[in-house]
């Protein structure tokens, strides 16, 4: 009978299962069975001429039913649009353009911590979006809800409990987001954004992000923020003087897209591969993970914070919470900001370092991660110029070292 009105196999037979009984066969698919049927009838009746009335009964009465059917029950336009049941206010074209910092901020965490699965069903192979935290971090998860529409009654909490046996609570939304047919579909949006998947050496699905181009600093600022806030942490540190200091770093498990973050942001630091040992308690072996991390730097990081106010509260600190060395707070001392990005115009960073008896590698990095300055492409410099900011340096001094 599926067949019969251009439905999928065993489509009708499903909406008679119990699980689906409140569901309404949406407009899109009662068109679908209406053209369906007029193009088969249209054939019945040219090979059975001598019962073509009949037919013609046949057809009207299956038509009027279907006419009834929808005026009964009010379905939704589309399949897709079966999920405002449980989502009402839910913005299905919420990841389409990414033209706002809370859309960015949104994309990148679902780089971090969401997933887009197959749902196989009788009437076809959907897209499932999830997003999940740490119950510790749920306001992160109802934030998400709001943004998008979505029903935070339908977050579930549970308990997960890890291969060395720790039980941590889980809260998590999962939601349908269309056929995977459907060009049109948040799931589509969002693998069109760079969240895509590959099959990996087990023949599971893996994740393998790429980096959106979003067009502009602010929003691409909020991305990174979004990606920081779900897998990225502060990680503390003490100085040889007892000083508790911080320093910002995200993971990937995929070393290609923190290079591609490095790049982009053009990070200074490197990135650095883990290898992690764990106990497959499956396999009764001992399995190696690969985890990649990257330092973000202070000034990078302070960029980050100031276009969103409202990101995860525990993973949020100001430059007062970096380390600042001794050689740090002397350039700061001696050398403000405006001098120094007038000296880099006329000298090398490697002569400044030489002159103020610094490494070059100190240079470079107080140059972008404290000022935030680029080193400029150098122009043409007169002999004057360069003798005048020689000489200037030169009153400063050597850094001394104690």
């Amino acid at each position: 009978m599926s067949k019969f009105f251009g439905l999928p196999y065993h489509y009708i037979p499903a909406q008679r299962m119990k699980k689906y009984a409140k569901k309404a066969i949406a407009v899109k698919k009662l068109n679908v069975m209406r053209a369906s049927m007029k193009k088969n009838f249209s054939i019945l009746k040219k090979q059975h001429i001598d019962i073509i009335k009949d037919l013609k009964n046949v057809e009207n009465e299956i038509i009027n039913c279907v006419n009834l059917y929808e005026e009964i029950f009010n379905p939704k336009p589309t399949p897709h649009s079966q999920i405002k049941y449980y989502h009402p206010n839910l913005d299905l074209n919420y990841f389409k353009d990414i033209n706002t910092i809370e859309k960015a901020y949104w994309l990148g965490f679902l780089f971090a911590d969401g997933w887009i699965a197959i749902d196989i069903k009788q009437s076809g192979r959907y897209f499932r979006i999830g997003f999940g935290q740490k119950s510790e971090d749920k306001e992160r998860l109802i934030a998400f809800c709001k943004a998008l529409g979505l029903n935070k009654n339908l977050i579930k909490d549970y308990d997960i409990h890890n291969d060395e046996g720790k039980v941590y609570h889980y809260s998590e939304i999962r939601f349908l987001s269309g056929n995977i047919e459907w060009e049109n579909s948040m799931a589509k949006h969002l693998i069109n954004w760079g969240i895509s998947y590959d099959i990996g050496k087990n023949g599971k699905r893996v994740k393998i992000p790429n980096l959106p181009d979003l067009k502009y600093e602010k929003l691409m600022l909020a991305f990174l923020l979004g990606l920081y806030d779900g897998d990225g942490s502060l990680r503390k540190y003490t100085s040889p003087q007892g000083k508790i200091n911080v320093s910002p770093h995200i993971c990937s498990a995929n070393g290609v897209f923190l290079e591609k973050i490095r790049n982009y942001y053009k990070i200074e630091n490197e990135v650095i591969l883990t290898k992690i040992e764990k106990f497959d308690y499956e396999t009764g072996k001992i399995k190696v993970l690969k985890l990649y991390g990257l330092s973000l730097g202070p000034h990078l990081f302070d960029k980050m914070m100031s276009v969103m106010k409202n990101s995860m509260k525990r993973k949020r600190a100001s430059l007062k919470s970096f380390s600042i060395t001794s050689q740090r707070k002397w350039l700061l001392k001696v050398l403000p900001k405006e001098k120094f990005e007038k000296i880099l115009k006329n000298l090398p960073t490697y002569r400044i370092a030489e002159l103020l008896g610094l490494s070059h590698n100190v240079i470079k990095r107080f140059v972008k991660n404290v000022y935030g300055l680029e080193i400029p492409v150098r122009r043409d410099v007169t002999k004057d110029e360069k003798k005048y900011w020689i000489k200037y340096l030169d009153k400063i001094g050597r850094y001394p070292n104690k």
